[in-house]
């Protein structure tokens, strides 16, 4: 992700580029830069967990499916757009007022989109950290996640989508600035 966020990060305001390759260009990025937050998504060890098998509800899955999708939809509360928006209302008012409000500012001071390189490194050496102080830290192969491996990562998933979203919001509106 660290060569392709400088990459689509400059095509976005590239006039030599058509109006539909920039917006893939946004759509990528805002992909990119939610990823890049996540636990696992730069992480080499087995395919970022991909080829870690775990157990999430008595279901097999594997770890980053379960960091993807199982623990996010249940400290969401389920799927859906009202769901989602309400689990986004709560991390904003957390960053806004909240538990996150004094951290947010520690979580952009790499947000130059000029730097869009060293951004993503920085980032992405955030969301590692998680991966060795919790996500990989016992081996979680073939164990049931969905009990209290989930309660000790459910701040860490709250914490990093906090940071992904705040992070998003101020590249994109940098990138505006700079347009």
């Amino acid at each position: 992700m660290q060569a392709y966020l400088p990459v689509q990060t400059q095509r976005v305001n590239d006039r030599r580029y058509t109006v539909a390759h920039r917006k893939e260009s946004l759509e990528f990025l805002i992909h990119f830069l939610g990823d890049i937050t996540q636990p696992l998504h730069d992480e080499a060890e087995l395919l970022g967990g991909n080829q870690i098998p775990v157990f999430w509800g008595g279901n097999k899955t594997n770890l980053h499916a379960t960091w993807d999708t199982q623990m996010v939809e249940k400290d969401a509360g389920g799927y859906g757009q009202a769901v989602i928006t309400s689990f986004a209302n709560k991390l904003i008012g957390a960053i806004d007022t909240g538990a996150y409000a004094s951290q947010k500012s520690s979580w952009i001071t790499c947000a130059n989109v000029q730097t869009a390189g060293t951004c993503a490194l920085s980032w992405a050496q955030d969301a590692n950290q998680f991966n060795c102080a919790y996500v990989l830290k016992m081996d979680e192969t073939n164990q049931e996640l969905d009990g209290s491996y989930y309660t000790g990562a459910k701040p860490y998933i709250e914490l990093q989508i906090a940071k992904g979203g705040y992070r998003l919001g101020t590249w994109i509106n940098n990138l505006a600035a700079a347009a």
